[in-house]
């Protein structure tokens, strides 16, 4: 009898499944809780197959940051696509990383688990190839902004910095401050959330400002933008968390 022939969408679903398995187990226990044999113990699938889609624990933390990048990468490209300045997309990047970070907590936090040499040597050369082309991606968005801003004159650089570095600075800013802000969120208040996008947009400026990116805090309004960000680009998320805090 020859062997069974599963067709890609088939273990294409199968993948995200044990992916959605495993991140429940993390939402309840951490990334220390997470084991493949729990994620076994959860799947209509044997061991050997959760094995054939994932080598160990690490190799799945690896897929599941991947699947949160390119979650991320989708929102960088509407942020990209934003009818504005040059400057007001570059602010919506950052804004696109808060709403998932919000949406997604344990997605969010695990780009710093896959960082780690632990998890980098015992994941696939596949995923790691993979990772690697997703994060170019990301910064590929924020370096498409930057040249719209030194084509439109927005933003002059000064000769010690590159546009690579400029991206950088902005995504690790954008990073850190979502990540120190985050532990202290209480899910049960709106309010707390618009801490978080308070401080993130008042970096954010600060940040923009140092760079000389016009225009500038005080010669725009800003709270127009952001109002925009939340009725038109990113309508869907937004409402998606005023239903979480709901729930």
């Amino acid at each position: 009898m020859s062997p069974k022939i599963i067709d890609h969408e088939v273990l294409k679903a199968r993948e995200e499944e044990i992916m959605l398995t495993a991140l429940g187990i993390m939402t309840e226990s951490g990334v220390a809780g997470l084991t493949i044999d729990k994620v076994v113990a959860k799947v209509p699938y044997s061991k050997g197959t959760v094995y054939n889609h994932f080598t160990c624990k690490e190799d799945l933390l690896t897929g599941l940051c991947n699947r949160s990048v390119k979650n991320v990468a989708a929102l960088f490209c509407r942020a990209v696509s934003f009818e504005g300045n040059s400057r007001e997309r570059i602010l919506a990047i950052g804004y696109a990383y808060m709403l998932h970070s919000l949406l997604n907590p344990t997605e969010f936090m695990l780009v710093i688990s896959a960082k780690t040499p632990a998890v980098r040597e015992k994941s696939t050369e596949k995923r790691q190839e993979e990772h690697l082309a997703l994060e170019s991606k990301l910064l590929g968005s924020i370096l498409e902004i930057i040249s719209s801003g030194l084509s439109s004159g927005e933003l002059n650089l000064q000769p010690h910095l590159s546009p690579a570095q400029v991206a950088f600075s902005l995504w690790s800013m954008c990073f850190g401050t979502i990540a120190l802000l985050h532990e202290t969120l209480d899910r049960c208040s709106i309010r707390t959330e618009m801490n978080l996008e308070r401080e993130l947009i008042n970096h954010s400026n600060l940040l923009l400002d140092g760079l000389n990116w016009k225009p500038f805090t005080q010669d725009h309004d800003w709270a127009s933008t952001i109002d925009k960000y939340k009725t038109v680009l990113f309508k869907n998320e937004i409402t998606q968390l005023k239903r979480l805090y709901e729930s």
